[in-house]
């Protein structure tokens, strides 16, 4: 019981978690650092045991868990699953195992495309846990039925897309190839209204724009969710004020992986150097 037991002064100083496979998860830090710049940052980075999608619920659980104990040990105040696919399988237990605010991506999103929509054409690209698999499949589905029973959803997985992030490849020609190819169902159905159903390709905006046209609006989850951490730290009286800022990152990568997150950091956040630890697989 991490939360419960620190008065609001201490809780305000500590810092928001955040994790993801890999470094998709940063299109969240980057909404945390425009909306909410006071407030320091844990990230993690499980590049050991990406991707997520081609696992089962009960292993991306054990992942969820453990790594929120992780980031509760180096001291954070809400924590945001920046991945959809965790979301989707481990969201729900570890809201019931843990003390802090815990939010995931795929409620805000949903809710974000059904008051985009107008025709309630409604598009999700995902990886495969998150759209296809039967038992969590359909996770943004699920949500956006909820609030619009009567939405026409139409689903893609776009395993190519991650890769090209992880690599800080967002705009090159291969990428609008693979979009082009992804796509093409997504516009013969005229859906107006497009979720970024993993948090890699938020750094893809540009390329699937391009691709579906001005017409077709697009949905990135990280700015919905960063909005309700904000209301949450609000409503909580948790935001930060004033002291020093820390953002920290972490891997269970290998040097690769670290080097890779470092130039990747480098050329989102126009910083020369951020703090990165290797950590043993958990």
């Amino acid at each position: 019981m991490h939360y419960l037991k620190k008065g609001v002064k201490i809780l305000k100083k500590l810092s928001i978690g955040c994790f993801d496979t890999g470094v998709g998860g940063i299109s969240v830090v980057k909404e945390i650092k425009r909306l909410l710049p006071k407030e320091s940052i844990e990230y993690f980075a499980d590049h050991a045991h990406q991707p997520y999608g081609s696992r089962s619920q009960k292993e991306i659980e054990g992942f969820v868990i453990q790594i929120i104990n992780f980031l509760l040990e180096k001291g954070i105040k809400v924590c945001i699953i920046g991945c959809n696919v965790a979301t989707a399988a481990g969201l729900r237990r570890a809201k019931k195992y843990f003390d802090i605010p815990i939010i995931g991506l795929i409620e805000p999103g949903a809710k974000a495309a059904v008051e985009a929509t107008n025709n309630g054409k409604i598009g999700i690209l995902g990886a495969n846990f998150t759209v296809n698999r039967r038992h969590v499949a359909k996770a943004y589905n699920k949500e956006i039925i909820k609030f619009f029973p009567k939405a026409e959803i139409f689903t893609k997985y776009c395993p190519k897309f991650a890769p090209l992030v992880e690599s800080g490849q967002f705009e090159i020609a291969e990428a609008y190839q693979i979009a082009k190819e992804y796509l093409k169902p997504m516009k013969k159905a005229k859906i107006d209204t497009l979720v970024l159903g993993c948090s890699h390709y938020s750094f893809l905006q540009k390329v699937i724009s391009d691709t579906m046209g001005i017409k077709v609006k697009l949905v990135d989850p990280a700015y919905n969710t960063v909005m309700i951490l904000k209301q949450i730290l609000e409503e909580k009286h948790l935001l930060k004020v004033n002291g020093d800022k820390q953002d920290n990152y972490y891997t269970t990568g290998d040097l690769y992986n670290m080097q890779n997150m470092q130039k990747f950091l480098r050329i989102i956040f126009n910083f020369p150097e951020f703090n990165i630890e290797e950590v043993k697989v958990l």
